[in-house]
């Protein structure tokens, strides 16, 4: 079992187990705050038949945040159901993808610059958010090497244990891995490994309709 598999399990246990009842937008929700696990960006994909995961859409997402994309076009063909959070029927207000493409080469420099940089972050937060259907749920993603390693510290306001989680271990990791690789490319005499994901969530929760899955997967 993967260790992604395993933080997913261990994290959809704990919040049937030990989390609290709270309705936000009137939905009942069991949730846990401050919840913290790790996991090796080198094999980050959540194993799980009962959950029934597309690996394909996770393929898919992931080389549409790199690419920069943020249209409902470009990611759509595989997940259809993803439109219904688009405010206009043709972008995403939340997408990371802009984010992280105008941000990457700054994290690049910054590792390049001071190995042991703790500057080398960037936001996927939208500032002062209006009313939308896609509000980001991750804040940041902070980049540290140590030990030759590049860890990825990544940052959630709101993550959903079942729905969510098993896609965005392994979307940060590739965001992880291509930062590896650039840092790489230009110093060749200290090339870096890929250590491990930390992700730290305000709030890890699953929503009521997913209780019964949840608890039969763990």
């Amino acid at each position: 079992m993967t260790a992604a598999t395993q933080a997913g399990l261990r994290t959809r246990a704990l919040v049937l187990q030990h989390g609290a009842v709270i309705a936000p937008r009137g939905l009942a929700t069991r949730e846990l705050t401050h919840h913290t696990f790790s996991c090796a960006l080198a094999d980050p994909v959540v194993r799980s038949p009962a959950r029934g995961l597309s690996y394909t859409f996770m393929a898919a997402e992931a080389l549409w945040i790199l690419a920069g994309d943020d249209t409902v076009a470009g990611i759509a063909p595989y997940n259809p159901r993803i439109a219904a959070f688009s405010d206009d029927g043709m972008t995403f207000f939340g997408a990371y993808g802009p984010r992280v493409a105008a941000q990457l080469d700054y994290v690049v420099d910054r590792l390049a610059a001071d190995p042991a940089t703790r500057q080398a972050v960037l936001t996927t937060w939208r500032p002062c958010p209006p009313v939308t259907k896609d509000v980001p749920c991750t804040v940041a993603l902070a980049f540290m090497i140590r030990a030759q390693r590049l860890n990825c510290h990544a940052f959630m306001r709101s993550s959903d244990a079942w729905l969510g989680l098993p896609y965005d271990c392994f979307n940060f990791a590739m965001i992880a891995a291509k930062v590896a690789c650039a840092y790489n490319r230009r110093a060749a005499r200290s090339r870096v490994q890929l250590g491990a994901l930390h992700l730290t969530a305000a709030s890890a929760h699953l929503y009521a309709s997913n209780f019964e899955a949840a608890a039969a997967c763990v």
